[in-house]
This record gives structure tokens, C-alpha cells and sequence, in this order.
């Protein structure tokens, strides 16, 4: 099993998951309400239509982005071509190893940019003979770099390729950068979990018009488990601020990070390091835990999310003492 960051030692400050490290202030009563309905049945049903108001008319209710991918993995990618830049998040590559014709992994420019016009002249030319889905994050995992992708992906789903954009981290990017592509081709998926500071709650979401069906058949039912629904409950009643309050604290976080060399649009970036794996393990000890960018086939590099001011303080202390 690959490790996407994490750490059993749960008295580690994690910087390894790119999550909100704030949560709401109704998360000890959206556990009581998980705690009400957890001995009964929970259809996702019942809730998406209110759902489908407040976020998009297209959308489907899924167990996180990961449910989403497997979906894809399956169905959409069986026999395709499949398109996927590098450095970008292994689960990609992982679900359309199961049923893709063939998978192309473009390489980057100068070791971390992806190479724009190398993946649209692939898909270009795959498309005329052969099914093809590109697949892409933005902003992109792991460099927390935005990218505007608008014109190129209209361009591209207009030619037939299927274009899957993971917008899991783009509640940390700032409104002004964001762009919203809206095509029959094209695939968003969202996921709530990050910007709530809750991963380990299961719920996500797909804006697609040509495959909202696809996902609607294939999703499993009641996956989301109480905890996932009693969160939709408090989602649909939110109004937004504890979003808008706590991206504003990690963007001004970000800035000192620039400092330190790591220029961001999300809540994580990259820092290069001569043996990320043994600065690991040095931090381990210390009680901070980062996550080196080997499955991203960025050897040098490691991850780090942007958590609490006091927490990024204890982190800078530690890169001051040149354990760097």
C-alpha cells in the first residue's frame, strides 16, 4: 500500500497531509448528530438535491475525491488512453493501471513544471484513435502550483478527450486566480474534508454533465457513513465564514513560507533538500513529520502543508538550526 503522507505517531505535528489544520466551530455537535444516526441507514439521496442547490445542478455526492477515482478507474478508463502529467498524485496513475489500453506519463519541465504543450500535443494526437482522458490536479499535488488551464482544456474536450481536473485544494486558492471550466468533456472533482480540517470524513463531490449519471450508478450506497452525512447536514446550513476565515490565515502563513523558498497557491509546497529522507527521519525525533516526494518521482524534494502560526513557528526554529 502507498502511504499518501500521514503518520501512525499521532503526537508528530503533521506536516506530511495538506489539510486545514483549523476546523469548524459546530464539529462537536456535528459528532453528536453522528453519534444519533449511526444506527440507522443513510441515503446520500436524501440530502443531494439541497446539495445540488447550493453547489451545482450537475453534481454527484461521493466518499472523497477517492470514490470519484475508482469510479473512473473502472468505467471511464477501461481500454483508454490515459494521460497523466508528472510530478502529479500517484492515485492516478494507480487507478488507470487497472483497466487502461495505454498510460502516458508526461515528464516535466526543469524537474517540477508541467509540460503544457507536450500533454496537449499528446492528447491531440491520441485522440484520433483511440478513447482518451487526460487527468490533472489543480493546483497541482504536490507543488501547490495554480494553473490556468481553461483554454487548453476546452481545446482539448472539444477534440473528444475526456479532461478529469482534481480541484481537491482549490478552496486554498486565492478567488481572484481561480478559473471555472465548464465542458460536457470535462470532470471536477471537489472534496470538502481537506478545507474542513476532517479527512478522515469521506465526503467529496463530481460536477460533470455528460457522466453525472455514470457516477449516480456506480457510487456505493451509504458510504459516506452518519459522520459523513451529519456533515453535509452542518455543510448545507454553513454560511461560509469559517472557510473564508481560516484560508485567510493559511494565506498570510504562506507568505513566510517564501521566505524559506516555497512559493505557493495552496495550502502545501515543496522544498528541495540534498537527503530528503534522512531529514525525515531527524524531524521524526524532533516531533515534526514532513513527507519526502519519492512517489511523485521528485527525489530531492519533500512536502510541507502550511498548518497553525504557532506550529509553522516551531517548524522555522528547526529549519534555522540548519538540521536543513
Amino acid at each position: 500500500m502507498e502511504i499518501h503522507g500521514g503518520s501512525k505517531n499521532e503526537n508528530l505535528i503533521d506536516f506530511s497531509i495538506s489539510v486545514n489544520p483549523f476546523t469548524p466551530g459546530w464539529i462537536d455537535a456535528m459528532f453528536e448528530r453522528c453519534k444519533s444516526i449511526t444506527r440507522r441507514y443513510t441515503y446520500v439521496e436524501w440530502i443531494e438535491d439541497e446539495f445540488r442547490q447550493k453547489f451545482d445542478r450537475d453534481a454527484v455526492i461521493v466518499a472523497g475525491a477517492t470514490e470519484a477515482f475508482q469510479i473512473i478507474g473502472f468505467t471511464l478508463m477501461r481500454e483508454a488512453n490515459v494521460i497523466t502529467p508528472s510530478p502529479s498524485y500517484g492515485e492516478y496513475e494507480r487507478v488507470a493501471s487497472y483497466n487502461a489500453r495505454q498510460i502516458h506519463k508526461i515528464p516535466p519541465k526543469n524537474i517540477v513544471e508541467l509540460d503544457l504543450e507536450r500533454i496537449h500535443k499528446v492528447a491531440t494526437e491520441s485522440v484520433k484513435n483511440n478513447r482518451t482522458i487526460l487527468i490533472l490536479g489543480n493546483p497541482n499535488n504536490p507543488t501547490g502550483k495554480y494553473l490556468h488551464l481553461k483554454d487548453m482544456v476546452t481545446d482539448l474536450a472539444n477534440r473528444g478527450v475526456i479532461v478529469i481536473v482534481d480541484e481537491a485544494f482549490v478552496d486554498f486558492v486565492d478567488d481572484s486566480k481561480r478559473e471555472k471550466i465548464s465542458h460536457p468533456n470535462v470532470i471536477r472533482l471537489r472534496t470538502f474534508t481537506k478545507s474542513y480540517g476532517m479527512p478522515g470524513i469521506r465526503v467529496g463531490y463530481v460536477i460533470s454533465e455528460n457522466f453525472k449519471g455514470l457516477f449516480e450508478r456506480y457510487r456505493s450506497p451509504w458510504v459516506i457513513g452518519g459522520c459523513g452525512y451529519a456533515f453535509l447536514e452542518f455543510l448545507l446550513k454553513d454560511d461560509g465564514k469559517f472557510l473564508k476565515e481560516s484560508t485567510e490565515i493559511i494565506r498570510k502563513e504562506a507568505k513566510r513560507f517564501e521566505k524559506i523558498g516555497m512559493r505557493t497557491d495552496a495550502n502545501f509546497g515543496i522544498l528541495k533538500f540534498k537527503d530528503p529522507k534522512s531529514f525525515q527521519k531527524k524531524l521524526d525525533v524532533i516531533g515534526i513529520h514532513v513527507r519526502n516526494c519519492e512517489s511523485f518521482g521528485l527525489k530531492d524534494r519533500i512536502r510541507i502543508s502550511i498548518r497553525t502560526p504557532k506550529e509553522n513557528d516551531k517548524l522555522f526554529e528547526t529549519l534555522e538550526r540548519r538540521i536543513r
